[in-house]
Order: structure tokens, then sequence, then C-alpha cells
């Protein structure tokens, strides 16, 4: 599982429909809260004045609460001191955060992945997911019946630009998300309350995903394929 280098992390921030802009997270670290002399400063009442700050360690990167009022949790557990690894899901009052991290020759930027509420993406380089994999959808509504998985990060919901859009008046914009690294697929669950499962089994932080595995969320069963490289895939 890779762990940060000696580049820095970039913060993709979009809050209320504003236009993204990232920050870097320099070797100092970044502060997190609602005073205006933070690094990362939320206009939240739910947000602390000095809520969190993320701080790097050599090459690793740890996010650290400071004794908030309500708490910061990472794949959906609390946590005081956390080392972060790619694609842990940061809560801090209602936003959320993604830490992502792939080495991938082509340096860009990263799209924000939005949710319900709004979304702060965390991130180094990232570019087309390198292993190729593949979801085949066997029952539920959704926009397609097989879908590729291209991205380093692949959002489920019924939210535009969603990776595997799900149909419906009352489907979640993003309930769930697939990502890459090191080669592997890992299924991260959004909503605490809504956990997929995995070959019948909740799902409530991050799961190692495997050839043929069986995904049920938000009434859509979905299966999982990992393709050997090479092989052509369509979708």
């Amino acid at each position: 599982m890779g762990l940060s280098t000696a580049a820095h992390a970039t913060v993709l921030v979009k809050l209320d429909g504003q236009t993204a802009h990232p920050l870097e997270i320099a070797d100092g670290g970044l502060t997190i809260g609602r005073r205006s002399d933070n690094d990362l400063s939320v206009d939240d009442h739910t947000v602390s004045a000095y809520h969190a700050r993320i701080v790097k360690v050599q090459s690793v990167y740890f996010i650290e609460d400071l004794k908030s009022t309500n708490g910061t949790s990472v794949n959906s557990r609390r946590i005081t001191r956390h080392q972060l690894r790619d694609t842990d899901v940061i809560t801090i009052g209602k936003h959320r955060m993604i830490f992502q991290e792939a080495a991938i020759a082509n340096h860009l930027l990263p799209q924000p992945v939005s949710t319900d509420e709004h979304t702060i993406v965390i991130s180094k380089t990232q570019g087309a997911a390198a292993t190729k994999a593949k979801v085949l959808v066997n029952s539920g509504k959704t926009d397609r019946r097989e879908y590729v998985l291209t991205r380093p990060v692949n959002v489920i919901g019924s939210e535009n630009g969603a990776s595997i859009r799900l149909m419906g008046w009352f489907a979640p914009k993003s309930i769930a998300h697939i990502s890459c690294r090191g080669g592997r697929y890992y299924l991260t669950a959004l909503q605490p309350k809504k956990p997929p499962l995995v070959n019948g089994a909740v799902t409530t932080a991050v799961q190692r995903l495997e050839n043929g595995d069986q995904i049920e969320v938000a009434g859509i069963l979905l299966t999982f394929y990992s393709l050997p490289s090479g092989e052509e895939v369509t979708a």
C-alpha cells in the first residue's frame, strides 16, 4: 500500500459551488478549522476554530484531530491521529476529504469527487487507472449494464459525473466509490448509515475487491471483474 513520497500533496477545495482551487500541503503541514488564520478556513459552525491538521513526517502524511468539538473521522472511524493512505475518506463537520496518491507519469490536478455534502479532495498526482477492471450490473436501475473502471476514483451514485450512475428518484448522489492503487481495487463506503455489502458482508470502511466479488449497494447488485493486462474491454 503506497505512502506519500517527497512530492507535496495538494488540497483541491470546492465549497458552495465555488470554483475549485488547490492548496499545497507544505512540509510544515496544513491546519483546518473555522478561524481565518487556518491554512484551510471552513465557514461552518460544525467545524471547530482549530479542528485538525495534516502533518508530514519524513515521507508520510498524518491527520491529527486538535481536540475538536465534533471530532474527525477517517473511513467512518473517529480518530485522534491517523496515518493517511491512498483513498482514505476524511470527515470534518459536513465536509468530506479524500486523500489520494498515485505514481502516475502525467501529473494532473485531480477533479473533485462531489458527495451529498461539500467535498474537499486531498491529492497527489493522478491519472487513469493502470489496471483494467469492469463492473457488471446484475440487477437494479443504472444507466448502463456494464462499466469499465478507468479513473483512480470511480464514484457510485446518481450525481452527474458518477462512474457508475444510479437511476431513480431516491437513488443517493454518492453512496460509495471504487478506487485503484498499486494495481488493486478497493471499495470505500461514503455513507456509514447505508453501507454496501461485499459477498453478503457489511463494509463500513475500505474493502479490497477480488475478481468475481458481488457488491450490493443502494438496491443495485454488481459483479466486479479485474481484467488481465492487455485484455480489451468495452463499455
